[in-house]
């Protein structure tokens, strides 16, 4: 099992620092990634890391990647001071946040958060492919092997529709839940 922690500032450049730094540690350890794989990684790290800026407490927030080829998987811990945890929500179609975390439980085999000693740690557990395919669309998606950590955030919240809004309202009804 590969493990490395980093330290950054709470800023709004702390998001695409990590994505650099998840890039690099793939590369470094040698991790099998393709195409979709990449771009859960990334997208999830940064989303954990953006919640963490905009939401968290503390001038730092710490960022934990754990890599298990033996069991295709890895881990990504983002720990900040705050100990208020994240809830999932249902944004309105009109709302330009409030999305982060249903990306994160949608990309992710398992999600979850808890409180700590000094704050909280949130963290997203993704499949790795078996093999290496940088560039290359995978032709199925990834399988997911073995038990996954169970998932602990709470249900989505679900959003008001005004009554008054019918074209709303049957979009709506149209999306599957998540």
């Amino acid at each position: 099992m590969s493990s490395q922690s980093f330290f950054l500032v709470r800023a709004p450049t702390s998001a695409a620092i990590s994505r650099r730094r998840l890039v690099e540690l793939v590369s470094t350890w040698r991790l099998p990634e393709d195409e979709d794989s990449r771009m859960a990684m990334t997208t999830v790290v940064s989303e954990l890391v953006a919640n963490a800026v905009s939401h968290g407490a503390g001038e730092t927030l710490g960022v934990t990647v754990r890599a298990d080829l033996g069991r295709s998987r890895l881990l990504l811990e983002v720990h900040d001071n705050s100990p208020v945890l994240p809830q999932l929500r249902c944004p309105s179609p009109d709302s330009e946040s409030g999305r982060g975390m249903v990306l994160v439980k949608q990309l992710s085999l398992a999600c979850g958060a808890e409180n700590t000693a000094r704050g909280k740690r949130v963290w997203a557990e993704l499949a790795l492919p078996r093999e290496s395919a940088v560039g290359l669309r995978p032709s199925r998606p990834a399988a997911r092997h073995g038990p996954a950590v169970p998932q602990r955030l709470p249900p989505p919240l679900p959003y008001e529709v005004r009554a008054t809004d019918s074209h709303e309202r049957s979009l709506r009804d149209r999306l599957p839940r998540v």
